[in-house]
């Protein structure tokens, strides 16, 4: 979103800038029935080159600073992803109905990853491994208003991973029931 968002207010700029540009003083002008000499309309193309010139040339800074800033971003977010608390101590995650894991939904700040498995009907554990939450506090989010999801233990393995075991149910009968939830692990 912040890239669209970017490439919008590039290109209102441009355009700005090449309206801005275009306001060319031509240095001779013509009335119905004059005769045009060629030495007249080649200083009028000469103005013209010139604008043109000082626009390409204002547009290569800005493509370069535009490069510039991309490979800027990219570290940041490059960084942003390696950051963690002092020692790895935040995840969340977005698990669908069948038990899989949404990509582009999920983080474990220890830079490990994260892996979901779906047990059965309306149980699932969802793993963050390396990431150290002993005393830590989990919350569930479902997805679906007409079932619940609830923790119903988590617990930090010696090997590096915390655990958290989610059960869903449907609220009109309480049976166990498929369902997607997000899970927030942090201490």
């Amino acid at each position: 979103m912040l890239q669209k968002t970017k490439y919008i207010f590039l290109g209102i700029f441009l355009a700005a800038l090449g309206l801005w540009g275009l306001a060319v003083t031509i240095p001779n002008s013509f009335s119905s029935g004059e005769v045009v000499s060629a030495s007249k309309m080649n200083q009028n193309f000469q103005a013209l080159k010139a604008a043109v010139d000082q626009l390409e040339s204002k547009v290569a800074a800005l493509e370069a600073d535009n490069a510039d800033l991309k490979d800027k971003l990219s570290a940041v977010q490059a960084g942003m992803k390696a950051v963690a608390s002092k020692t790895g101590q935040f995840g969340y995650a977005y698990v669908v109905a069948d038990g899989s894991l949404s990509t582009s939904a999920s983080f474990n700040s220890s830079g490990s990853g994260v892996a979901s498995l779906k047990v059965g009907i309306g149980d699932y554990e969802v793993s963050f491994l390396g990431l150290d939450t002993g005393e830590g506090t989990v919350m569930i989010t479902t997805a679906d208003p007409s079932s619940q999801c609830v923790n119903f233990y988590w617990e930090y393995d010696p090997t590096g991973a915390t655990t958290v075991f989610v059960k869903c149910y449907d609220i009109a009968t309480g049976n166990p029931v498929d369902a997607a939830f997000t899970v927030l692990v942090v201490k």
